[in-house]
Protein backbone atom coordinates (compact mmCIF):
# COMPACT_ATOMS: atom_id res chain seq x y z
CA UNK A 1 0.00 0.00 0.00
CA UNK A 2 1.85 3.38 -0.87
CA UNK A 3 2.39 5.62 1.82
CA UNK A 4 -0.18 8.45 0.62
CA UNK A 5 -3.12 5.65 1.23
CA UNK A 6 -1.78 5.04 4.58
CA UNK A 7 -1.66 8.50 5.29
CA UNK A 8 -4.70 9.53 4.38
CA UNK A 9 -6.23 6.40 5.88
CA UNK A 10 -4.59 7.17 8.72
CA UNK A 11 -5.90 10.38 8.78
CA UNK A 12 -9.56 9.06 8.06
CA UNK A 13 -9.34 7.09 11.42
CA UNK A 14 -8.06 10.18 13.44
CA UNK A 15 -11.42 11.89 12.31
CA UNK A 16 -13.38 9.08 13.00
CA UNK A 17 -11.87 8.72 16.50
CA UNK A 18 -11.87 12.10 17.55
CA UNK A 19 -16.24 12.52 16.23
CA UNK A 20 -16.73 9.05 18.14
CA UNK A 21 -15.02 10.29 21.11
CA UNK A 22 -16.82 13.67 20.76
CA UNK A 23 -20.06 11.90 20.44
CA UNK A 24 -19.75 9.17 23.38
CA UNK A 25 -17.82 11.59 26.01
CA UNK A 26 -21.17 14.15 25.10
CA UNK A 27 -23.64 10.98 26.14
CA UNK A 28 -21.49 9.51 28.76
CA UNK A 29 -19.19 11.93 30.54
CA UNK A 30 -16.27 11.02 32.60
CA UNK A 31 -16.98 7.94 32.49
CA UNK A 32 -16.62 6.65 29.23
CA UNK A 33 -14.15 4.35 28.22
CA UNK A 34 -11.69 3.94 25.32
CA UNK A 35 -13.36 0.99 23.99
CA UNK A 36 -16.38 2.64 24.22
CA UNK A 37 -15.36 5.41 21.24
CA UNK A 38 -13.11 2.43 19.55
CA UNK A 39 -17.00 0.75 18.99
CA UNK A 40 -18.26 4.10 18.33
CA UNK A 41 -16.09 4.73 15.96
CA UNK A 42 -16.18 1.14 14.08
CA UNK A 43 -12.06 0.20 15.14
CA UNK A 44 -10.30 -1.27 17.30
CA UNK A 45 -8.82 -0.04 20.78
CA UNK A 46 -5.07 0.01 19.06
CA UNK A 47 -6.33 2.56 16.21
CA UNK A 48 -7.63 4.49 19.02
CA UNK A 49 -4.45 4.53 21.15
CA UNK A 50 -2.15 4.93 18.07
CA UNK A 51 -3.91 8.11 17.65
CA UNK A 52 -4.20 9.21 21.36
CA UNK A 53 -1.75 6.90 23.48
CA UNK A 54 -4.04 7.64 26.50
CA UNK A 55 -7.22 8.04 27.72
CA UNK A 56 -6.31 10.99 29.38
CA UNK A 57 -5.04 12.40 25.59
CA UNK A 58 -7.94 11.45 23.70
CA UNK A 59 -10.35 13.28 26.75
CA UNK A 60 -7.85 16.96 26.58
CA UNK A 61 -8.65 16.44 22.71
CA UNK A 62 -12.31 16.48 22.92
CA UNK A 63 -12.44 18.96 25.91
CA UNK A 64 -10.09 21.34 23.28
CA UNK A 65 -12.99 20.95 21.19
CA UNK A 66 -15.74 21.28 23.58
CA UNK A 67 -14.05 24.68 25.25
CA UNK A 68 -13.17 26.00 21.82
CA UNK A 69 -17.02 26.19 21.11
CA UNK A 70 -17.41 28.07 24.28
CA UNK A 71 -15.12 30.41 23.95
CA UNK A 72 -16.40 30.84 20.64
CA UNK A 73 -20.02 31.45 22.21
CA UNK A 74 -18.74 33.50 24.98
CA UNK A 75 -16.35 35.92 22.47
CA UNK A 76 -19.78 36.28 19.95
CA UNK A 77 -21.99 37.53 22.86
CA UNK A 78 -19.19 40.00 24.17
CA UNK A 79 -18.90 41.45 20.51
CA UNK A 80 -22.86 41.84 20.66
CA UNK A 81 -23.75 45.60 20.55
CA UNK A 82 -26.86 44.59 23.05
CA UNK A 83 -25.68 43.37 26.09
CA UNK A 84 -28.82 42.03 26.65
CA UNK A 85 -29.11 40.01 23.20
CA UNK A 86 -25.70 39.06 23.83
CA UNK A 87 -26.00 37.97 27.71
CA UNK A 88 -28.91 36.00 26.45
CA UNK A 89 -27.54 34.06 23.79
CA UNK A 90 -24.73 33.82 25.92
CA UNK A 91 -27.17 31.70 28.69
CA UNK A 92 -29.24 29.95 26.20
CA UNK A 93 -26.48 27.90 24.40
CA UNK A 94 -24.52 27.34 27.09
CA UNK A 95 -27.40 26.44 29.16
CA UNK A 96 -28.16 23.95 26.45
CA UNK A 97 -25.23 22.80 25.78
CA UNK A 98 -24.59 21.53 29.39
CA UNK A 99 -27.78 19.85 29.88
CA UNK A 100 -27.26 17.98 26.67
CA UNK A 101 -23.37 17.66 26.83
CA UNK A 102 -22.69 15.36 30.17
CA UNK A 103 -18.73 15.58 29.44
CA UNK A 104 -18.83 19.83 29.64
CA UNK A 105 -21.13 19.30 32.78
CA UNK A 106 -19.20 16.44 34.82
CA UNK A 107 -15.41 19.07 33.92
CA UNK A 108 -16.90 22.35 34.66
CA UNK A 109 -18.92 20.64 37.39
CA UNK A 110 -15.77 18.71 38.92
CA UNK A 111 -13.00 20.85 37.74
CA UNK A 112 -11.16 17.22 37.28
CA UNK A 113 -9.04 17.68 33.93
CA UNK A 114 -6.08 19.43 35.12
CA UNK A 115 -5.66 20.32 30.94
CA UNK A 116 -8.76 22.43 30.87
CA UNK A 117 -8.27 24.59 33.87
CA UNK A 118 -6.57 27.08 32.74
CA UNK A 119 -9.02 27.53 29.34
CA UNK A 120 -11.98 26.94 31.79
CA UNK A 121 -10.67 29.72 34.27
CA UNK A 122 -10.38 32.49 31.39
CA UNK A 123 -14.00 31.42 30.37
CA UNK A 124 -15.22 31.82 33.73
CA UNK A 125 -13.45 35.57 33.64
CA UNK A 126 -15.11 36.10 30.22
CA UNK A 127 -18.58 34.79 31.07
CA UNK A 128 -18.18 37.46 34.41
CA UNK A 129 -17.12 39.93 32.43
CA UNK A 130 -20.67 39.44 30.15
CA UNK A 131 -22.42 39.61 33.43
CA UNK A 132 -21.28 42.92 34.30
CA UNK A 133 -22.20 44.06 30.97
CA UNK A 134 -25.40 42.96 30.71
CA UNK A 135 -26.38 44.47 34.08
CA UNK A 136 -25.06 47.67 33.58
CA UNK A 137 -27.23 47.72 30.37
CA UNK A 138 -30.18 46.84 32.92
CA UNK A 139 -30.78 43.34 31.80
CA UNK A 140 -29.27 41.70 34.80
CA UNK A 141 -30.20 41.95 38.41
CA UNK A 142 -27.40 44.66 40.15
CA UNK A 143 -27.28 42.09 43.07
CA UNK A 144 -26.30 39.22 41.41
CA UNK A 145 -22.74 38.09 41.09
CA UNK A 146 -21.09 35.88 38.70
CA UNK A 147 -20.81 32.90 40.85
CA UNK A 148 -24.88 33.48 41.47
CA UNK A 149 -25.37 32.74 37.58
CA UNK A 150 -22.64 30.03 37.55
CA UNK A 151 -24.45 28.26 40.14
CA UNK A 152 -27.79 28.60 39.03
CA UNK A 153 -26.87 27.65 35.23
CA UNK A 154 -25.04 24.42 36.49
CA UNK A 155 -27.23 23.47 39.07
CA UNK A 156 -30.25 23.49 37.04
CA UNK A 157 -28.55 22.13 34.46
CA UNK A 158 -27.36 18.89 36.50
CA UNK A 159 -30.63 18.27 38.09
CA UNK A 160 -32.73 17.96 34.36
CA UNK A 161 -29.72 15.05 33.82
CA UNK A 162 -30.11 13.85 36.80
CA UNK A 163 -34.34 13.87 36.30
CA UNK A 164 -33.90 12.70 32.94
CA UNK A 165 -35.61 16.06 31.55
CA UNK A 166 -33.01 17.26 28.48
CA UNK A 167 -35.82 17.44 26.24
CA UNK A 168 -35.87 20.72 24.25
CA UNK A 169 -39.31 21.80 26.41
CA UNK A 170 -37.45 21.27 29.46
CA UNK A 171 -34.21 23.10 27.96
CA UNK A 172 -36.49 26.00 27.07
CA UNK A 173 -39.04 26.08 30.14
CA UNK A 174 -35.86 26.49 32.73
CA UNK A 175 -33.90 29.00 30.73
CA UNK A 176 -37.02 30.85 30.92
CA UNK A 177 -36.96 30.38 34.73
CA UNK A 178 -33.03 31.32 35.27
CA UNK A 179 -33.57 34.57 33.49
CA UNK A 180 -36.70 35.43 35.32
CA UNK A 181 -34.71 34.42 38.22
CA UNK A 182 -31.68 37.32 37.02
CA UNK A 183 -34.27 39.98 35.58
CA UNK A 184 -34.39 43.26 37.58
CA UNK A 185 -37.82 43.78 39.36
CA UNK A 186 -40.27 46.30 37.35
CA UNK A 187 -39.60 49.27 38.06
CA UNK A 188 -35.81 49.07 39.55
CA UNK A 189 -33.66 48.43 36.67
CA UNK A 190 -30.77 51.19 37.42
Amino acid sequence: MPSETRRSDARRNHERVVRAAIEVFSELGLSATVPDVAARAGVGKGTVYRNFPSRDELLTAVMERQLQWFENLVRSALADPDPAAGFQRLIISWFDRIVTNRLLQDVMRTRTLPSAELQLDHLTARVDQMIVLAQKAGAVRVDVTPGDLRTMVSGVAQRLVETGQQDLESRRRFTRLIFDAFRPPAGLEE
